[in-house]
């Protein structure tokens, strides 16, 4: 029945259907309620809009019109509210989840019903939406006016729902005067109570039901565990029972318990307890593993309570759990490391049992990859490392697994060591080309790559970002030194760190050890850091760059003499984003760091160039950039050009002042008989050099001739003061040519280059930057515009997530035409001269991704090799689909050419793609030696100096090696020739050589001109030539004479 009252009843569980039995209900202050009529009403004059009268139901949803004139009540303002679903279906509250509120206050007011006084059934349908073990509560009110405030006569207590089906619930109302009502469902649904109310089929009609059972069921409760001992399958289940109702109210009696483990596998059911009592159960059975699950439940009659549920209980042998404070200390000969670490204890990850006597430590090297194998195992907390082999320096840090039986704990990692033996000053290192020149260590406390930008830069780098015909445009940053590298740190938060470590270096034997670096800018802070020996870290200065802007390069010298008792240091150079604000990012750009001994006179050469490829005749363009390091004026200090160990120029360097640069430029001529290779240094020479290790740079100079045949037969006969040449023709097999597979390894080729390779060339017709396709480490082109790359994956340092895309068909190199970014690609591979014959060429290429398919055309040229000779389009290209999208697998293509054809070329036409790569291509080029090929004469040297300023023609020659006054001995001389082609210079003869003797040889000065003199082949003179090959001397010439 309906009952007034102004008390709110605390929520009570209805059963699933009415059970037919009286009831009594308890108001919150615990006296008996009473039965009580509505309040005397007026009725109003006219009916209100959208009445309804008795017998009514509404469906609710969005197919029921009348829901729309129902009034939906926000009382608590959050986000939650009722909702009406779709056609035929309900009304929806769900449960809140607006982290201030804690519970649904939610209304939901039928339209106005027209009653007469009588008894009447409130009928409505509940149902709940939710994961899991939800459940609802929902009160029903009635009133004259569709609002909170008016909802004055409780017709449904505030009442929690379990059942997710819809469940029909009818209440009595009882009505004493005739008039139009309200009624409205109260949604109180708890946040943790995680369920959705669905409400349906509300109505009313004439009559009366049996009041339902209400009961208010016992809370949850307690229940804990204890393991048995040493991973034994077994618990001790301690089962406190509840001593309230779920509404609060003191729990009068317990009909039962049942409480069960395994998931219910195994039950015990304990009757008649009593609230508050304590059941123990011991030697519980459990799984091994993490599916246990125990509950313990209260019964009221055949009422269930609250379950108090606890899940996931492990139980049986564990995981360890990761070992602690893992350490790596270096001894102090930095040959040896102790690994040390803190044993886990019996208890596991998940709770269970571990035998702490019984693990196994597997160590891995922090700096691998998840797949290495552990590069040591052990049963105890330590483990010592010999790195007596180590060459030079490295950083070192391990992680630590700890194992029983097959289950390994997380690893914990250690500090991050540096071992070997410390670098011998000068410690340097300045980024040469945007890398690095050493080994060096970001510090672990960085802060992440979100909160800041770093890393080597080159000189082109900023002046690629500025438009070079803005004559307002700013100039660009370059490196302090002008080695084309320096470092650049661009934080973006505030506070942002970053933190660059280096390798150490000996200062024991220093008389003025100092770090240098230089520096720039306008904010922010940088810490400088240093450590004698094994200690750690220290600040030993910081550069307030607010405080002290510079806008140029600046010099920090600090003084390490307070470290050189430790005989070696170690110093990290940390940057923090101290100034940085909403309007301003402060960058740091650093460079040419250095640990060394401050002297007066010190130069160094920064960098020099050299040609890696030459052939003879060929001049050779060299420079070298020196620094002035000393902390005096250089006054004589000059640069020497040195080829296989001979000086051979000298450039003056004037007067250099401290910190100043310098620098000098030679030009070489290779001679035509140098050796195969040449080594090239160039010096920075003064008096005093206080490291002259660092004054000089060498190169290895590869001499490459045309395969040109040599003369044959050479012989050197001497003559009194004479020495006579003879040799024979070169004969070479003129005009054959051979079909060739270039795979784009000859060592010929430089790797890397955009400018084509050996004979191939290259056209960049779009002139675009391009992508950086695979985040490689080492590619001084990244980005740059470029047709075709000699890519070498190991040598670009390619990352392992590209690893396998950067894969050549075969070998480690292949031609890759980067695409432009987001334009239109136009890049010219142009193949080495060809036969000329009519041939078939074949070339293997893929697409780096079919995502962005790459495309190509083929054109030739029957004249030269310039981008415009190429007219001829190759219209029928086997393996090339008609959209002429390549695969990204590895394909063959082919084409024919016709008779006449002297150069191919690739044309890389996609837009806006990634990479096509061209590797293998199979042509006959032009014959290595030419058919028209013809000798022009000869260059004779003696002992590597040419002796003829112009080709001789004949197979012989008269040399007069010694100067008119030169005195009585023995001389030896030894002599080559090189013939001279219409192509150029061919291969170096064998060596002749010869001795004169200055001793009673008057008589063989002149040679009369009537009888000429003759020698064999081995420098005899005979009176007579007789059957043989002898050399014949007249008038100072020499020919070849042949006797039958």
């Amino acid at each position: 029945m309906a009952v007034l009252s102004s008390i709110t009843m605390p929520a009570v569980e209805r059963s699933a259907r009415p059970t037919g039995k009286n009831i009594r209900q308890f108001n919150a202050a615990g006296h008996a309620s009473t039965q009580r009529r509505a309040p005397l009403l007026r009725m109003p004059a006219e009916a209100p809009a959208n009445a309804v009268e008795v017998p009514f139901t509404h469906i609710l949803g969005k197919g029921c019109p009348e829901a729309a004139n129902y009034t939906e009540i926000n009382s608590n303002g959050d986000n939650r509210k009722w909702i009406y679903t779709t056609s035929n279906g309900y009304a929806a509250l769900m449960v809140p989840n607006d982290v201030n509120v804690d519970a649904n206050d939610d209304w939901l007011i039928t339209v106005p019903v027209h009653i007469k006084p009588g008894n009447y059934v409130l009928s409505f349908e509940v149902g709940i939406m939710g994961s899991g073990t939800p459940n609802v509560e929902l009160a029903a009110k009635m009133g004259t006016a569709p609002t909170v405030a008016g909802m004055t006569v409780e017709i449904a207590p505030r009442t929690v729902y379990t059942e997710k089906d819809f469940v029909k619930q009818e209440f009595n109302v009882a009505v004493g005067e005739e008039n139009y009502y309200y009624f409205g469902f109260h949604g109180t649904t708890k946040k943790d109570q995680k369920g959705t109310i669905k409400l349906r089929n509300v109505g009313v009609r004439e009559g009366s039901v049996t009041p339902p059972v209400i009961i208010d069921p016992p809370a949850a409760g307690t229940l804990t565990w204890t393991l048995a001992p040493k991973g034994e399958l077994k618990a001790t289940v301690v089962y406190t029972a509840p001593t309230k109702t779920r509404s609060g109210a003191d729990l009068a009696e317990i009909t039962k318990v049942e409480i069960t483990s395994r998931w219910g596998v195994d039950k015990f059911t304990y009757d008649n307890v009593k609230p508050g009592q304590v059941i123990t159960l011991e030697n519980v059975e459990m799984y091994a593993g993490i599916n246990n699950r125990f509950t313990g439940v209260a019964y009221v009659g055949d009422k269930a309570g609250d379950m108090v549920e606890h899940k996931s209980i492990f139980c049986g042998p564990d995981t360890p759990l990761a070992p602690g404070d893992v350490r790596l200390n270096v001894s102090d000969d930095y040959k040896k490391a102790t690994l040390s670490w803190t044993a886990p204890g019996e208890v596991g990850e998940n709770g269970g049992y571990v035998d702490t006597d019984n693990l196994t430590y597997y160590i891995f090297d922090a700096f691998g990859n998840y797949y290495d194998p552990a590069v040591a195992t052990t049963g105890e907390t330590s483990y010592e490392f010999d790195y007596s082999d180590l060459t030079g320096q490295d950083f070192f840090a391990y992680q630590v697994t700890a194992g029983f039986g097959e289950k390994y704990s997380l690893d914990c990692s250690s500090n991050i060591a540096t071992v070997g033996q410390p670098g011998a000053l000068p410690f340097t290192e300045s980024f040469t080309d945007g890398r690095y020149d050493g080994l060096w260590l970001i510090d672990p406390a960085t802060t992440g790559s979100s909160t800041q930008m770093y890393g080597t830069v080159d000189d082109d780098y900023f002046a690629s970002l500025i438009d070079p015909d803005d004559p307002d445009a700013p100039t660009p940053l370059t490196s302090h030194d002008g080695d084309n590298g320096f470092y650049y740190w661009l934080p973006v938060e505030k506070d942002a760190m970053f933190g660059l470590v280096s390798l150490r270096a000996d200062i024991s034997q220093a008389s003025e050890p100092v770090l240098e670096f230089w520096y720039q800018g306008q904010g922010s802070t940088i810490d400088v850091l240093a450590a004698g020996g094994t200690k750690a870290l220290a600040v030993i200065k910081t550069i307030d760059l607010q405080a002290a802007p510079t806008t140029r390069w600046t010099q920090a010298r600090i003084p390490l003499d307070a470290l050189k008792a430790d005989g070696a240091v170690q110093f990290e150079l940390r940057l923090t984003a101290t100034h940085n604000d909403d309007d301003h990012t402060w960058s740091v750009p650093f460079d040419n760091i250095r640990v060394r001994d401050l002297a007066a006179c010190e130069l160094r050469i920064v960098s020099a160039s050299c040609p890696e490829l030459s052939v003879p005749g060929d001049k050779l363009s060299m420079k070298a950039h020196i620094e002035n390091l000393g902390t005096e004026t250089a006054g004589s200090a000059k640069v020497q050009l040195k080829v296989n160990g001979n000086i051979i120029e000298t450039v003056e360097l004037g007067d250099l002042p401290a910190n100043a640069f310098g620098d000098a430029a030679f030009e070489y001529t290779v001679p035509l008989d140098a050796p195969d290779r040449l080594a090239v240094a160039l010096e920075a020479v003064i008096d005093g050099e206080a490291t002259p290790a660092d004054n000089i740079a060498v190169f290895d100079v590869a001499v490459r001739r045309k395969p040109f045949a040599a003369p044959t037969g050479l012989t050197a006969t001497a003559d009194g003061r004479n020495v006579a040449l003879v040799w024979d023709e070169p004969v070479n097999e003129l005009g054959k040519t051979d079909v060739v597979t270039d795979d784009f390894e000859s060592e010929d080729y430089t790797p890397m280059s955009i400018s084509g390779a050996g004979e191939w060339t290259v056209y960049d017709g779009d002139g675009l930057r391009t992508y950086n396709v695979f985040r490689e480490y080492n590619n001084p082109y990244q980005t740059a515009p470029m047709a075709f790359q000699l890519f070498n994956r190991e040598i670009a340092e390619v990352p392992e997530s590209y690893y396998l895309d950067a894969e050549p068909y075969s070998g480690d190199s292949f031609m890759m035409g980067v695409s432009g970014a987001e334009g239109q690609n136009d890049n010219w591979l142009i193949s080495p001269a060809l036969s000329a014959k009519a041939q078939t060429v074949k070339f293997m290429a893929k697409s780096f991704t079919v995502a962005w398919p790459e495309t190509f055309r083929v054109f030739y040229s029957t004249t030269g090799n310039r981008h415009e000779d190429f007219v001829n389009e190759v219209t029928a290209v086997n393996g090339l689909p008609e959209n002429r999208e390549v695969p990204e697998d590895w394909t063959e293509f082919s084409f024919t050419l016709p008779e006449g054809a002297t150069y191919f070329a690739i044309n890389h036409d996609s837009y806006d793609t990634l990479a096509l790569f061209v590797d293998d291509v199979t042509y006959e080029p032009a014959p290595e030696i030419p058919a028209d090929l013809a000798i022009e004469g000869y260059h004779i040297f003696r002992d590597g100096v040419q002796l003829t300023d112009k080709p001789v023609a004949a197979l012989s020659f008269i040399d007069s090696p010694l100067a008119d006054d030169a005195p009585d001995g023995s001389y030896s001389f030894s002599y080559t020739v090189v013939p001279v082609y219409n192509y150029g210079p061919g291969a170096v003869s064998e060596a002749a050589t010869v001795s004169l003797t200055l001793a009673g040889l008057s008589e063989n000065i002149s040679i009369p001109t009537a009888a000429p003199a003759y020698y064999d082949l081995m420098g005899r003179r005979i009176s007579k030539p007789e059957s043989g090959i002898f050399i014949s001397i007249t008038d100072g010439k020499a020919e070849k004479v042949v006797v039958d």
